[in-house]
């Protein structure tokens, strides 16, 4: 059985193989609730995200009719019913993977320290006391000197942090990565019984079954995220790139079984874009930038699909 699966991970065509290879997109708007996420000067990153993840589901409703999209939350709180951020991370994974998701897009703001410049703006008299002589000769002396007056200012936008980023799971959490696989790919062909997969699930085929997925996801993955910043620079976007947050990682994004980005609209921390982001235009636009992404990720799946090359299972020479 498994044998045959690995076959189909290595562009087998079977009837399996040729259903459509996204059929459900899972979208989770970042924060929500008791967690709002970054704060702007009158916004917040929970309240963003969710208002553009809107704008991406009924452009992903007119443009892909055949995908079902859904969302983690519709309400500015925790998906879930969710009492804390901890619960509502694994809500988001579980939601996810019990609904066989074939792409997970997570929608999020970013945010740095506002930077802010000092400015010469001219001088001012300062009076001061000097003392001469000891004893009864001792005397107090005012002086004056100038001295300068500064002026704080917030830095101009483009030495702000700024932009885009799409954020793909961390490269040392490829171990994380192949547990969620693991547990929401082991059974895709149709047809394999739980006894049937208990009865594999430690075998060797099954551990490289399992870790060809994960490469398979993981590459996938960067292919949306890239696609995602082409399509933020086209509409005149400053993109940082597709970014890996290896230091700490992001857990939903390891915890999903299936390829997983998410995308950074912006920061929220800079004004012009949290004025942006808060723009019907501006959201119109992240929405229509993520979603053409997707519309390439799903032809680039479609078009590896049409020229698979039926292989057996122990290859050929």
């Amino acid at each position: 059985m498994l044998g045959f699966m690995l076959a189909t991970m290595l562009c087998v065509v079977s009837t399996h193989a040729q259903k459509s290879p996204l059929q459900t997109i899972i979208l989770d708007p970042g924060h929500g609730g008791i967690d709002p996420g970054a704060g702007g000067q009158y916004s917040t990153e929970a309240q963003c995200a969710l208002a553009i993840s809107f704008k991406i589901r009924d452009l992903l409703a007119q443009e892909l009719p055949d995908v079902k999209v859904l969302m983690t939350r519709e309400k500015d709180e925790l998906p879930g019913g969710s009492r804390s951020k901890d619960a509502a991370l694994k809500y988001r994974a579980n939601f996810a993977n019990e609904n066989k998701g074939d792409l997970f897009l997570c929608i999020h703001l970013n945010s740095a320290n506002v930077k802010y410049g000092r400015r010469l703006d001219g001088y001012r008299t300062e009076t001061y006391f000097v003392y001469t002589g000891k004893g009864k000769r001792k005397k107090k002396i005012s002086k004056t000197r100038e001295v300068p007056i500064y002026t704080k200012y917030r830095l101009p936008f483009e030495q702000q942090a700024h932009g885009t980023e799409t954020y793909i799971w961390a490269a040392n959490k490829g171990g994380s990565k192949a547990n969620a696989v693991g547990a929401t790919e082991g059974k895709m062909e149709e047809g394999l019984t739980d006894s049937a997969y208990d009865a594999e699930l430690n075998s060797i085929e099954h551990k490289i079954l399992i870790g060809r997925y994960t490469q398979y996801f993981f590459k996938k993955s960067y292919n949306l995220a890239q696609f995602c910043e082409e399509e933020f620079v086209k509409a005149g976007r400053y993109s940082r790139g597709v970014m890996q947050r290896n230091e700490k990682g992001i857990w939903v994004l390891q915890a999903t079984g299936m390829p997983s980005i998410l995308v950074e609209t912006g920061f929220i921390s800079a004004r012009e874009e949290e004025d942006y982001l808060n723009s019907e235009k501006g959201q119109m636009e992240v929405a229509t930038n993520v979603v053409t992404a997707v519309k390439r990720y799903k032809e680039l799946l479609e078009s590896n699909m049409k020229n698979a090359v039926a292989v057996p299972v122990g290859g050929s020479k």
